[in-house]
């Protein structure tokens, strides 16, 4: 049998082909991810829980760093409340922090208060705490937040607070983003956590927080903590 001469130089090309292919073509060999586990006090092997970036850079510098840079910045609640309510834009401009003239201005404040009430003690998610600051008049000057759902005008408070953070230390908008949910998550294990909100009412407490604000009416006048103590009752 007789192969054409035709056949024979598309056979040859094919095979010319497949070569070239094989020969520039690389194929990358992912190895499956290691599983990093640890041996707890039950003698129970567990498995290391992965952190995102946002929450690895939180653990690296909740304590040497966004904390003591809220207490650096921090300013006095009576002076505070006094001055965005004679001026907000000045008071931002004289101690707060924002991104643009359309953000909010985020500040970092602290001092001592009497917890009056609370606010919405049914509703976890949105649990307020009515603070008294001095001199002491029985009435609620600011809140504090001490629920579970950080609402859009509040959430961004901390990260925007410390001023040193911005959108261009990140990868993208979306780790940026990450970054306030990781913040306000350490507020709820580290300092929402050691007290139920009835347990302060009538109690003198000490903190430091972060707030934001567009507007310095009374109902935005809610403080995030980093650090809350009680120092009377």
């Amino acid at each position: 049998m007789k192969i054409k001469k035709a056949s024979i130089v598309k056979l040859s090309g094919l095979i010319l082909l497949i070569v070239l292919i094989a020969l520039t073509c690389r194929v990358t060999v992912i190895p499956d991810e290691v599983v990093e586990t640890y041996v707890n006090e039950a003698g129970e092997t567990v498995e290391v829980e992965k952190l995102t970036y946002t929450e690895q850079y939180t653990l690296d510098n909740w304590d040497t760093k966004i904390v003591p840079t809220v207490k650096e910045r921090a300013v006095e609640l009576p002076q505070f409340v006094s001055d965005v309510a004679a001026d907000l834009d000045a008071a931002g401009a004289a101690y707060g922090n924002r991104a643009n003239e359309t953000s909010a201005w985020s500040f970092c404040v602290k001092g001592e208060a009497v917890v009056v009430e609370i606010e919405n003690e049914d509703k976890p998610n949105r649990t307020l705490l009515t603070l008294d600051l001095p001199p002491y008049d029985g009435k609620a000057d600011c809140k504090l937040f001490y629920g579970k759902v950080f609402s859009s005008n509040i959430k961004n408070a901390i990260r925007d607070g410390v001023a040193f953070l911005s959108l261009d230390d990140f990868a993208n908008q979306v780790e940026f983003a990450d970054l306030t949910n990781a913040f306000n998550n350490r507020v709820k294990a580290d300092v929402l956590s050691q007290f139920t909100a009835a347990a302060l009412v009538g109690k003198t407490i000490s903190l430091y927080g972060c707030i934001s604000l567009t507007d310095a009416a009374y109902e935005n006048l809610v403080v995030i903590p980093v650090e809350l103590t009680v120092t009377g009752g």
